[in-house]
């Protein structure tokens, strides 16, 4: 009995603290979280042109301030320059002249109904970056591919091609070295990206210095001797020079594939000319160059010194390349060129899943964040130069055809900035 007793006891005690069930209505409140994401970060964003036709893709900037600008293109009725000098906040004009960004037979050739980029080697095709080196001379790839319907065309042996400029007092805007490259160093799908210099006379026999170029489409590094025109290919399809499969990067908050119409729904294999090495500095010393694939956040790098032996003359050069090649960790960006300091021994990395660029200093491995802001949209290329800033190219690319099966969502005008730095260019010479 006085067991019963105590259950019901029990059971009434236990009644007592059943929950009573609250009904709330949600309404919205003028307070605010603690910490809110305000988008921006680092010194003050300068935008110092806007561009009203077409998006640009690299820049330079020489030390007698001329700033020279690059713009991708697949119909010259449409872009009539694909290398432009800046001569005005909103106006750009035809480097070296408006007849030498029109080839007289056009952009693309076609054989046997196939239409491939021009093999042109006197006109500019379709030029990707443009650099101003030690000696304050201009150089420019040109990677021989017109964009047509957001697609790259193939390439042609005469088409793809280096070229240097002299840009001091009243040239003829002729030329002084071009330099093809045959396709067993450039391939039809190859895709030169970007380029850095070191003019050091003793690096090779010429005594004229090297040039160290990323091809992001066939996934390589190639190496040219600037005083014999040679040139050979290293890291070929390698992981570290080839895009991550599956990559899907997100800009602006959306998930975003590398679509076009003869590439539907990729993951970035075919950004980009190809989705391989693309971001691109050089060390203040001269000894590595720093790389990342266009669709990876891996940073590698890679000695020069092994870089600069060419396989014909050593059969297991490409083996000792391979084995310089270090892997420095995510560097949390996606794409876009580098630009190296040469007072800090810093490299700064284009972000655009964070509309950022930040700094990777190799003496610590960090990376730390420099600058943000959502003004950065898509910061392509970077450049440092001397009068203490550094400039970055704003273009929206990931909205261009070549992202999205075809269709142009870009919003102009396209920007120039730049920010305040305490660094200096690099200049190998």
């Amino acid at each position: 009995m006085l067991f019963l007793q105590c259950l019901i006891e029990s059971a009434f005690v236990s009644s007592l603290f059943v929950p009573l069930a609250y009904a709330v209505t949600f309404q919205p409140l003028q307070d605010k979280p603690g910490l809110i994401d305000t988008g921006t970060f680092g010194p003050a964003i300068e935008v110092v042109h806007l561009f009203h036709n077409e998006p640009p893709i690299g820049i330079t900037v020489s030390k007698s301030g001329r700033a020279f600008v690059t713009f991708n293109r697949g119909d010259l009725a449409q872009n009539p320059i694909t290398l432009g000098e800046l001569v005005g906040p909103s106006t750009e004009v035809p480097f070296p002249s408006a007849a030498f960004n029109t080839p007289p037979a056009g952009l693309v050739n076609t054989t046997n109904g196939r239409s491939v980029g021009s093999s042109d080697s006197t006109h500019l095709i379709n030029v990707q970056a443009a650099i101003v080196d030690a000696q304050e001379r201009l150089w420019i790839i040109d990677t021989g591919r017109p964009v047509v319907g957001g697609d790259n065309l193939l390439a042609t042996p005469g088409g793809p091609k280096l070229m240097g400029f002299d840009i001091s007092g009243n040239n003829s805007g002729t030329p002084f070295k071009t330099i093809t490259f045959p396709e067993n160093v450039l391939p039809p799908t190859g895709y030169l990206n970007d380029i850095r210099f070191d003019l050091t006379p003793a690096l090779t026999a010429s005594g004229k210095g090297v040039a160290y170029i990323a091809d992001s489409g066939a996934f390589g590094i190639i190496v040219v001797d600037l005083g014999t025109g040679e040139s050979w290919r290293h890291l070929d399809r390698l992981k570290p020079v080839s895009p991550l499969s599956r990559f899907l990067p997100t800009l602006f908050g959306v998930p975003t594939y590398a679509s076009t119409p003869l590439a539907p729904g990729f993951h970035y294999e075919s950004a980009g000319g190809g989705g391989g090495c693309d971001g691109f500095a050089i060390s203040a010393d001269g000894q590595h160059i720093f790389f990342t694939p266009l669709a990876s956040r891996d940073l590698y790098r890679v000695d020069t010194a092994a870089l600069r032996v060419n396989p014909a003359n050593d059969n297991l050069a490409f083996l000792r390349v391979a084995n310089t090649v270090q892997y420095l960790g995510e560097a949390l960006r996606r794409t876009g060129r580098r630009a190296g300091d040469r007072l800090n021994g810093k490299i700064y990395l284009s972000s655009p899943e964070h509309n950022s660029i930040n700094t990777f200093d190799p003496a610590t491995g960090l990376i730390s964040p420099f600058v943000r802001s959502p003004m950065i949209a898509w910061p392509d290329t970077l450049s440092v130069a001397d009068d203490g800033f550094i400039y970055a190219t704003v273009n929206q690319l990931w909205l261009s055809p070549s992202f999205q099966n075809g269709t142009d969502k870009r919003v102009k005008p396209f920007a120039l900035i730049r920010a305040k730095i305490s660094g200096e260019r690099v200049k190998l010479a």
